[in-house]
């Protein structure tokens, strides 16, 4: 492709018949003859003569990738027989020469041009364009002789080829000025295809950033940048200075053409939604190998040069049929890309036609800028169908997503408006509803509280009753616990009354008769009565301001608590309770009091409460079984406490009595439930004792139960 657009930027100097040896002529211009160059590497200044016999010389190419000698020698003589014909006389000609490194011009023998630099090694491989005046006025044999030298640069492109020099003559009036068309010419061109593509790729990519679910538009975006790229270089490349340049040069064209067209047959894929095929991979392939051949082999035919392309376009074709086939008769998508890609097709084919016949036929003389034109546009034309078909195609795709958004859009407000109609009406009717709803709601809440506050005094009342239920165990308790130590002072005190008369009397009698001993032992045993007593005494004034401390309202004041004492007194106190209710009531109690348990910080008397709560349901549950079963059955309650890891303090209070049933041990922590017989139980105590554990010290209260082996509850108290 990039040799199909130079072709067309310098077609018009290489158009014309030959008239003479060495000479073509060309719309006004006379170029020399590439072909009738002959070539002899080394140096010697007689070969500059005339009359030098250079018929053992070779025939060679301009070229200095072609030329092997040239290049091996980095220096050579080239030698050129030519005459003018009497037409070509009559106009004044200017001799151009454009070349890479240094050279000197001999016209018969004499000197008339050089690159006069004093070191040309330095910039050999500069590009330079000169202008020198041309003598001739006959149509006699002349001879060109041009001694050349270059430095060698590295080509890294092998199929970069650039002519070492190349001779022309034109019309000293406008000589300067053709240049300056020429040049124009390239770079307009150019940048109007740098710009056209550009704006294509910035527009694709905007597209795939207000879409990103539309990758087609960032494949597009890159496949147009790629032509940007290519368009750029070759404005680049008509300015180019040495010879490494134009290679990089040469290579970035070479790969933005074969990535471009790679990424539009991607792109149509991707826009059709289609499988990659054998095909799709082995185009893919072929631009890969093409481009590789180029850069290390040499240039392809101009024929083997367009397959890749060529096979793209193909291809692009028949996925775009497909595309409209499987889309159904309605679907037209893809039928702007498709008959883009026809005329693309026609276009490419009639290029062919018309290259093949521009390089057939001689004396087309003035016609063959215009030829040159046509087929500039008919390239153009095949390079621009693939991308702009495709932008069509997405284009299309937009109208007619926005259309049919359009129509959705106006049956949504015909709906809106239909709606919105059905919406005031059921507002209407719901207004209605809402004042009567508000007026039954209104009766209901008056009755609701007054259910409330019903509801409020039994439960007042149930509390109460739970509460001196709790109070009458734990007084029973305290009676029974009292009534030791009282008997013990009552027994005391009518022995020590009796050791004191027995006394008395003992001192009535003479001394004579009086019996120390006795006295001393009698004082000893009323000394040890009175220390019983005080120790009785003592024990009863503790249970007393136990029962006291417990009969008032907690304040719910945490304070430092021994655990194990308070389990172990409350223990004492529920089973007393229990025995003192039922007299022929017997008991094992089992402790296992942890040594590691902290001092925690609680509400004595609310933890007192749970754990006198949940003694006596023991108790109660073990009478139970006692009375039920005829075996040989004794009532064990086990209590242990323990340090756990998590640093949190367990109370295990477990019974072998009769047990929960499964279906019901759900509700036991409900407030109001009991398994007790109506009139023996509120159902509040296991409900209270869950909350003092959970909301006032931020502990567990867990039970686990089998039905008629026991019960056990688990409290789990944190350590603070």
């Amino acid at each position: 492709m990039k040799r199909m657009l130079c072709l067309c930027f310098f077609l018009l100097p290489y158009l014309g018949p030959c008239q003479k040896t060495g000479i073509t002529i060309q719309t006004g211009q006379l170029f020399f003859k590439d072909d009738h160059w002959k070539f002899m590497a080394g140096d010697s200044s007689a070969w500059a003569n005339p009359s030098y016999d250079d018929r053992h010389w070779k025939k060679a190419t301009t070229s200095l990738r072609d030329n092997k000698d040239l290049w091996k020698a980095k220096k050579g003589w080239f030698r050129l027989k030519f005459n003018l014909s009497k037409k070509s006389l009559k106009t004044d000609y200017s001799l151009i020469v454009k070349q890479f490194g240094h050279s000197e011009l001999y016209l018969d023998g004499k000197l008339v041009a050089t690159t006069n630099n004093s070191d040309p090694q330095d910039s050999a491989s500069q590009l330079r364009l000169m202008q020198i005046p041309f003598t001739v006025k006959d149509t006699n044999t002349h001879v060109l002789a041009l001694r050349y030298s270059f430095r060698s640069s590295p080509l890294y492109y092998a199929s970069t080829d650039e002519d070492a020099f190349k001779l022309w003559l034109e019309p000293s009036h406008q000589s300067m000025l053709n240049q300056l068309v020429n040049t124009a010419w390239n770079a307009g061109v150019g940048g109007m295809l740098t710009g056209l593509f550009g704006i294509l790729s910035l527009l694709h990519f905007l597209f795939f950033r207000a879409n990103s679910n539309q990758k087609v538009h960032l494949i597009l975006a890159f496949a147009t940048f790629c032509f940007t790229v290519l368009f750029a270089l070759s404005i680049v490349d008509g300015f180019t200075g040495t010879l490494t340049q134009k290679s990089l040069l040469d290579v970035g064209q070479t790969l933005s053409i074969h990535l471009a067209f790679g990424l539009l047959l991607t792109a149509v894929y991707t826009f059709l939604k289609r499988r990659h095929g054998w095909f799709f991979y082995f185009i893919i392939i072929s631009l890969v190998v093409s481009f590789g051949y180029q850069c290390f082999i040499g240039p392809l035919p101009n024929g083997q040069f367009f397959i890749p392309f060529f096979l793209v376009l193909i291809d692009y074709i028949r996925v775009s049929w497909l595309g409209k086939r499987q889309g159904g008769s309605d679907n037209k998508l893809p039928w702007n890309s498709l008959r883009f890609s026809f005329f693309a097709l026609l276009l490419l084919i009639l290029s062919g036609i018309i290259m093949g016949i521009v390089q057939s036929l001689t004396g087309l003389g003035d016609n063959a800028f215009i030829l040159a034109f046509v087929l500039l546009i008919f390239v153009f034309s095949v390079v621009l169908s693939i991308p702009i078909g495709l932008s069509l195609s997405l284009v299309q795709d937009y109208t007619h997503t926005y259309k049919s958004m359009r129509l959705h859009l106006e049956e949504v407000q015909k709906l809106s408006a239909k709606t919105l109609a059905q919406e005031q009406e059921k507002q209407h009717i719901l207004a209605t509803q809402n004042e009567t709803l508000e007026r039954q709601v209104m009766e209901r809440t008056a009755e609701l509280n007054q259910s409330l506050e019903t509801l409020k005094a039994t439960q007042a009342q149930l509390i109460q009753k739970e509460k001196m239920a709790s109070l009458g165990e734990l007084t029973a308790g305290v009676a029974h616990e009292i009534q030791n130590p009282l008997n013990f002072v009552n027994n005391f005190s009518e022995v020590s009354v009796d050791l004191l008369d027995e006394l008395q009397e003992e001192r009535e009698k003479s001394l004579e008769q009086q019996d120390v001993e006795l006295e001393q032992e009698i004082l000893a045993d009323l000394r040890q009565n009175l220390q019983k007593i005080t120790h009785h005494g003592q024990r009863a004034s503790s249970i007393v301001r136990s029962m006291l401390a417990h009969s008032r309202i907690s304040s719910g004041q945490m304070e430092p608590t021994n655990l194990n004492a308070l389990a172990d007194e409350y223990l004492r106190l529920a089973y007393h309770g229990q025995r003192a209710t039922h007299p022929t009531f017997n008991c094992q109690l089992i402790t296992d009091f942890s040594a590691d348990i902290p001092t925690l910080h609680l509400a004595t008397q609310d933890i007192g409460r749970v754990l006198l709560n949940l003694f006596g349901n023991a108790f109660y549950a073990l009478h139970q079984k006692q009375q039920l079963i005829a075996e040989a059955y004794e009532p064990t309650i086990w209590v242990s406490t323990a340090l756990k890891e998590d640093k949190a303090v367990e109370i295990r209070i477990r019974d072998n009595g009769l047990g929960i049933p499964q279906a019901i041990i759900q509700k036991v922590f409900q407030p109001f439930f009991t398994t007790k017989p109506t009139g023996e139980g509120t159902g509040l105590g296991l409900s209270l004792s869950y909350d003092i554990v959970t909301k006032g010290h931020q502990g567990t209260l867990d039970v686990t139960s089998t039905e008629g082996e026991g019960t056990e509850f688990v409290i789990t108290l944190p350590v603070k």
